[in-house]
This record gives C-alpha cells, sequence and structure tokens, in this order.
C-alpha cells in the first residue's frame, strides 16, 4: 500500500489489561522502525508469555514509499484476533508500530463475536495507554544566500513551519530546511521573490517526520 496524507506514531508505549469471561487479555502497542524490529518484539513476546494460549499480533511499517503490515491471529479462529487488532492500528492512523494481545485461556470458549471484541478491547485499551503523536509528508529545501539575505530569510521560514536542519557559513550562507510538503513550492517561489532572484532553492527528499 503506497503512503499518503498523515499518519500517527508512537511516542510512549501502551499496555494494557482485560478478563473476559475468566480470559485475560494482555496487550502491548510499541514502536518500531521496521518489519524486522516489528518480528523481533513479537518472538520476545512469545518468550515473556510462553505458557499463554494464544500470542496474536499485528503491525504496520513504512518502508520507503510503501506500508507493510501483517497479522497473526496464532490458533484462534481466522479473522478473530490479528485483523481485529490490525483494525484498530489502521482506523487509529498508526505507522511503526506492532501490537500483540496475549490471551490466558480461562477455560470459557467466547464464540466469534466475544474474540473480536476482546482482542479489539485490549487493543484499544492499549492505544489510550499510549502517547500518539502525528506526523506528515515534508520535503528538504536547501539554498545558498548571501548574508544581508540571511535574517529575512529565515522569519519566513519560521512564520511557514519550515524547521533548518543544516547550515554552513563560507563566503555565502548555506541552510537546509525541512517543512510541509504543500508549502514547499510556494516558499521557494517566496524566497527567490524576495531577494530578487539572487536565491534560487532546490527541493530535495520528501520523507515523512
Amino acid at each position: 500500500m503506497a503512503l499518503s496524507g498523515s499518519y500517527n506514531v508512537i511516542k510512549q508505549n501502551g499496555e494494557s489489561e482485560i478478563v473476559v469471561t475468566k480470559s485475560r487479555f494482555i496487550g502491548n502497542l510499541v514502536s518500531v522502525s521496521s518489519a524486522q524490529e516489528a518480528e523481533e518484539f513479537i518472538t520476545s513476546v512469545r518468550k515473556k508469555y510462553n505458557d499463554a494460549r494464544h500470542n496474536c499480533w499485528a503491525y504496520i511499517v513504512m518502508d520507503g514509499d510503501m506500508i507493510i503490515n501483517k497479522c497473526s491471529d496464532d490458533g484462534e479462529p481466522s479473522g478473530t484476533a490479528g485483523r481485529p487488532i490490525l483494525s484498530i492500528m489502521e482506523g487509529a492512523g498508526l505507522v511503526n508500530a506492532v501490537c500483540t494481545v496475549t490471551r490466558y485461556f480461562g477455560g470459557v470458549l467466547l464464540g466469534t463475536g466475544g474474540l473480536v471484541r476482546a482482542y479489539s478491547d485490549a487493543t484499544s485499551q492499549a492505544l489510550e495507554a499510549a502517547e500518539v503523536s502525528p506526523i506528515r509528508r515534508g520535503t528538504y529545501i536547501t539554498f545558498v544566500c548571501d548574508y544581508p539575505d540571511e535574517g529575512g530569510i529565515r522569519r519566513l521560514l519560521e512564520s511557514e513551519g519550515f524547521d533548518i536542519t543544516d547550515s554552513g557559513y563560507t563566503d555565502k550562507v548555506t541552510i537546509t530546511v525541512l517543512g510541509p510538503e504543500e508549502k514547499a513550492e510556494g516558499l521557494m517561489n517566496r524566497i527567490t521573490d524576495m531577494t530578487g532572484g539572487r536565491v534560487i532553492p532546490k527541493a530535495g527528499e520528501t520523507v515523512y517526520y
């Protein structure tokens, strides 16, 4: 699935624990940077709760310009665990996150609907306990200017929500900034206009930040 729009990432991990008809469900929602890191976390949860009946999971990660998502019912009836976990995460716009829900079976069958609700509730409560922060698509812009132009350009950058990520000072000033993708072209035109064409910014890589 291709990247588009804005997303949310986990700034502080979240945990939950609920009991449904004697079965205990333990949710863990954590931040990861890759599918490999997500898989490693899932392995660590399996080891930690190796006496549990099920360790179900889902993850969503960015990979270049694509989003990878996977989920597992880990022995529960198909579609009753991994997919509900993933659906909650997708509904929250999460990326670069993995959620596991561990079940200690209480001896009472919950049925398909009961399982979906239980895994959804454990995920939702872990999400409520986590701290979530938005990210959006941004563009790097680099330009070279004379020292007298720097002050005015810096004020413009601040007003447009662009942050300086790198700068260098020789006989001229070289500055690289990162800001909202939708404002990049307008900012470059304004810098060129305000300097009478002396500064011609160049757009660089597009990233999520």
